[in-house]
Parts: C-alpha cells; structure tokens; sequence
C-alpha cells in the first residue's frame, strides 16, 4: 500500500530505520563504492556502529576489508556514498583531520615509527592535541614546558595500562611481534580517540599472544568507552569478542547479525567460514 507522497509501507520502514540508524550511530556510512580501474573494490557499503559498540568486519581474502578502512578513515575517497562520525560529514576529509576527530586505526602491516623509542611513540600521538604554537616551542616558554611535562607524564601512565612502562626507552623496532602490537594500539587511543578501527591485530600471533589480545581488546573498549570495529581472520577471536559481525565477498555485505546468527548463515559458510574449515 502506497502512502500518501507514493512511498511503499516497505520503503518507509526503511527510511524511518535508516533515520533511527543514523540518530544513534556514533560512527554511521552509507551507499560506499570504491573502484580500481574496472574492479570495484567496495559496493554500496554500510555500517552504524554505536557508542561502546564492538563489531567485526568478516570476508575471504580480496572482500574489500581494508579498503573500507582507507574509505572511513580518508586514506580514500569513496567514488559514492557518505561517512558520517559523530553526525558530521566527513567523506573527502583528509586522514589528519578525521584522526584530530576521534577516528583513529592500526594497520594490517604495523607502522610504528621503529627508530624511536617507545615513549616517543606514543608522545607523538599525543602532540595532534597540543595548544601551544611553534614560537612557544622554539623560546621554550612556560606554556611549552607544562604542556610538554603533562604529555610525557600521560604518555608514561599511559604505557603503563598496556604493561609497556618497563619498555619506554627501547627502540619501536626492538619489541618484540606482539609488544609491537600493544604498542600500536596504545599509540592509536593516544591520539583521544572516540572510535578505533583495527585491521587484524591478531596477524602473526601465536594462540597466547591472541589470547592476551582478546583480554586486551575487551578491557580497552570498557576502560575507554570505545567503539571498535575490528577485521580480523581470526574467527575465534571475532566470535568471542564481537557484539555484531558485517561479511563481505567481493565487496558487498552478504550478512550481518550476531555471533552466533552468522554462524550459521548458509551464504556466509558458503562465501567464508567453509572455506576457512578447509584449511
């Protein structure tokens, strides 16, 4: 039955959910397409994801998992679509300005700056938010040393609650894989983040390291508010840690739902999780 403006009873239903989607999503995207050339990477895309919200990101290798990540966090531009993060527009926004947001990521490939050590790493993540200006930092003013003073005292506090104090003076690049990771991750919540986007934390891990990881991932969203998405292959992890899970396969969302609805989802064991048995 057509309403009264033509709109169907189904296409009103889905106007008022998209509305009520986007009411409450802290971090809300739309309509995302993405292509190379003549492959398209990302089609028609979406996600809400809530405040305090933890949802994996699922697909068999090539989905378009990390490219979604480029497009929320302004590595990319989408070819169409729009990103929403805390209600404001930010599609076609520059990385920097997205991160000075509270949008903040981990890589596939970790990309600590590994020549300094690792207090200074996660000072710099700390310097985006500083308020004084070149000519307090080049006279050494008294705003420059308080300020300066507070972000080592942060950074070192800060170090402390992923049990990496002790380590504050090696090298990035001396730490071993999973410290590497930890570090990774406390550099990117340095950065006051609201929302963090992490792109299989668990690659290389053995099951302990996974394991702490896991502990870890749960007590930063409680202890932070955090909303996380996360892509991980590590389908014990997801399953155990994720509120809601969104697949991919080539990339469009073929299913989403809880834990256990995408278990047992026929396209999702079709397109993913069978092939991960087969291994």
């Amino acid at each position: 039955m057509d309403g009264a403006d033509g709109m169907t009873e189904e296409n009103i239903f889905r106007a008022t959910e998209t509305a009520l989607r986007e009411e409450f999503a802290l971090l809300h995207a739309e309509g995302l397409v993405k292509s190379f050339g003549g492959l398209r990477a990302v089609d028609d895309f979406g996600i809400s994801l809530r405040a305090n919200e933890l949802i994996g990101l699922i697909g068999p290798n090539g989905a378009g998992k990390t490219t979604v990540f480029n497009l929320l966090t302004g590595l990319e531009r989408p070819d169409a679509g729009e990103i929403r993060f805390n209600n404001y527009r930010i599609d076609g926004l520059p990385a920097h300005r997205i991160s000075h947001r509270g949008l903040a990521r981990t890589f596939q490939n970790i990309r600590l700056l590994k020549n300094l050590n690792v207090l200074e790493n996660v000072k710099i993540a700390y310097h985006q938010h500083i308020r004084y200006n070149l000519g307090d930092a080049l006279l050494k003013t008294r705003r420059y040393r308080l300020e300066e003073a507070e972000i080592e005292r942060k950074s070192v506090d800060f170090l402390g609650l992923f049990g990496l104090a002790d380590a504050r003076e090696r090298l990035a690049g001396s730490l071993p894989y999973g410290l590497q990771r930890k570090l990774e991750i406390a550099r990117a919540l340095a950065t006051e983040s609201r929302v963090l986007l992490l792109d299989e934390p668990a690659a290389g891990m053995n099951p302990r390291e996974t394991a702490e990881l896991m502990d870890l991932v749960r007590r930063i969203q409680r202890e932070f508010d955090l909303s996380i998405l996360l892509i991980e292959h590590d389908m014990k992890m997801v399953m155990n840690v994720c509120q809601r899970i969104v697949v991919l396969d080539a990339g469009r969302v073929i299913a989403r739902g809880t834990p256990d609805e995408i278990r047992t989802d026929p396209a999702v064991i079709e397109a993913y999780l069978g092939r991960m048995k087969d291994r």
